[in-house]
């Protein structure tokens, strides 16, 4: 058996042109494919490498990650004196978005709290499972009469996809630019099905998957308390207003997960913008993820929001991964920047 190897520039090249075919000329009747999609690049993060080896995903898996997907997208957009759900379908609409709708209603929008109910949560999970199987899984790579097949092999039934050798590598090197075609896409795809609702609506993307900016307020009681009222990135204190920032940039990953939020100076946190920050600030991030472990669960499950210590870890090393790879620099202080060393391994290894 041969030994994996990262593709190709000609592969790589070859596996963008293949998904810009497929969503410039793939037959799309609903959301689902893609969401599928956007659910396979998300799922590579957490549980690909950048061997270039193959990588199994299960149905319950990519249905886990579609319910995330979605959840933000079933809340009623407000124009005017009009509002509604978006339809996500050329019919009726959508399966999952109804199936959501239900559950965002019981649970007041906290997808948190709806995790934390394991039988509601396994029992939504299992029927959209059952629709990523009969829907969008083996239909996805059929363009006109043609299969492209370059994800995985269309077997036509089961709940395992296999991703074909190279593929788990391109969706982590050219996540953000994946990511923004697949976005772009469904969001083109929903203003044509909602004319009415969205109008000359310029702003939907946001809507679809924009952070709501606003919620973020709620972590900055605990993590002021964890952080003893200091900045987490100059570690003085805090006597003004600050900011909660994502440790890992928004624009890299943009699932909010409570432990990748820290709370700083707006300085701070204005000039490291977008930016990865510097070793010393990741060994500062992981020690305190890890030494506040318990005082962070029970603050983050009191704030009824996402957190998962494990996902978020792997999401720093493969952002981290990319940018020593690509020859980076990352962000120290003010305007200091200065090239990524191989530190980032060791630290990421002992959280």
């Amino acid at each position: 058996m041969n030994e994996p190897r990262p593709p190709t520039a000609e592969e790589q090249l070859a596996f963008l042109r293949s998904l810009q075919r497929l969503l410039d000329e793939g037959s799309f009747v609903s959301s689902y494919k893609f969401a599928l999609l956007h659910a396979i690049a998300d799922l590579c993060l957490v549980r690909g490498d950048d061997s270039g080896a193959e990588l199994e995903l299960s149905t319950a898996e990519i249905a886990g990650q579609f319910v995330r997907l979605y959840w933000p997208q079933v809340a009623p957009f407000v124009a005017g004196s009009d509002s509604g759900i978006l339809s996500q379908n050329t019919g009726r609409q959508a399966a999952v978005v109804r199936e959501l709708a239900e559950r965002h209603n019981r649970y007041q929008g906290s997808l948190a709290d709806l995790e934390r109910s394991p039988s509601d949560w396994g029992a939504l999970r299992r029927k959209v499972e059952q629709t990523v199987r009969k829907m969008p899984l083996w239909k996805l790579q059929t363009v006109g009469s043609e299969r492209l097949e370059f994800l995985y092999r269309n077997l036509d039934a089961g709940g395992v996809v296999r991703l074909e050798p190279g593929v788990a590598y391109c969706l982590r090197a050219f996540y953000p630019m994946v990511t923004d075609m697949i976005e772009g896409a469904w969001s083109h795809f929903v203003q044509r099905r909602n004319p009415r609702l969205l109008g000359q609506v310029v702003d939907l993307r946001s809507f679809l998957f924009g952070s709501q900016r606003s919620s973020l307020a709620v972590y900055r009681p605990l993590l002021r308390e964890v952080q003893r009222g200091r900045c987490f990135y100059c570690e003085r204190d805090i006597r003004s207003r600050a900011d909660v920032d994502h440790f890992i940039p928004w624009r890299l990953y943009s699932l909010d997960l409570g432990h990748n939020f820290v709370l700083a100076h707006q300085g701070c946190n204005s000039s490291k913008s977008d930016l990865l920050a510097a070793e010393e600030h990741l060994e500062r991030w992981t020690v305190r993820n890890r030494t506040r472990r318990d005082e962070l669960r029970d603050g983050f499950d009191g704030l009824k929001v996402l957190h998962d210590w494990p996902a978020t870890r792997e999401i720093a090393r493969w952002a981290y991964g990319q940018a020593h790879h690509a020859r980076r620099q990352v962000w120290v202080q003010a305007k200091e920047l200065r090239p990524l060393s191989d530190g980032w391994r060791r630290i990421l290894s002992a959280a």
